[in-house]
């Protein structure tokens, strides 16, 4: 894997295939029960199976903003184009990238807009995974989904929006049970973002995970959830 470009812009956002045979055993070990370091996650299923609530609202201190979601689509360019992000890498790949790693498959990109003028506020873009994880001296593949991008406006900074984007989404990943396992989401955080992701039942990697990708830049945190109803077992 390293040392290839799958495409265009590789250096800007970690978007690379996972290629195979990685595993440093061939046998694979059935993971049947799960227990968290606190025994218990506060992310919760709702029992209503149409649980995404759409619109999505925030009570933000100046008004209450109502964000719509809409998939990644080259009619909104105008919205794109008045996007603001100090992250010029960000910024670059909501104008850019987005759209070839949509087209080859790569990435899922949502956006999310403020119903009340139609900005474009955020948008957040995921991709299938795994994470290689070290039990009874066996080495297991645990199916992820990662959350590779997520960039709120400059703008609309500092008010719940990236926390009630990365919610709606893990709802979204819950949903992908119905027709394809998954277990765990993953992301790269950087530093100061830790403590953001730790909120929201993020964890650092333990000393027996491994990603199967490397994070952009090497400061950056790999971190796990761990999907309610999974069943894993964490020494």
């Amino acid at each position: 894997m390293a040392g290839s470009k799958l495409l265009t812009g590789q250096e800007l956002c970690e978007m690379t295939a996972i290629p195979g045979q990685l595993l440093d055993c061939t046998q694979i070990q059935a993971i049947s029960s799960f227990r968290t370091n606190n025994g218990s996650t506060s992310f919760q299923i709702p029992d209503n199976p149409d649980f995404l609530s759409y619109p999505i609202r925030i009570d933000a201190l100046n008004r209450s903003i109502v964000l719509t979601s809409k998939p990644l689509s080259r009619k909104y360019e105008k919205q794109i184009a008045t996007f603001q992000s100090t992250n010029a890498q960000l910024l670059q790949f909501l104008k850019s990238d987005a759209f070839t790693y949509e087209e080859t498959g790569n990435t899922a990109t949502t956006m999310f807009f403020d119903k009340q003028d139609n900005n474009l506020v955020a948008y957040c873009s995921t991709k299938c995974s795994a994470l290689k994880m070290k039990g009874e001296k066996i080495f297991s593949l645990c199916p992820c989904v990662e959350i590779a991008v997520l960039c709120v406006d400059d703008r609309y900074r500092f008010k719940g929006i990236g926390q009630a984007i990365i919610k709606h989404t893990l709802q979204d990943i819950i949903k992908i049970r119905k027709i394809a396992g998954v277990q765990l989401v993953t992301l790269f955080s950087l530093p100061d973002a830790v403590e953001f992701y730790e909120a929201l039942d993020f964890h650092k990697l333990e000393k027996d995970m491994k990603m199967l990708s490397a994070p952009v830049h090497k400061i950056c945190v790999p971190m796990y959830l761990i999907l309610p109803g999974s069943e894993l077992i964490l020494k």
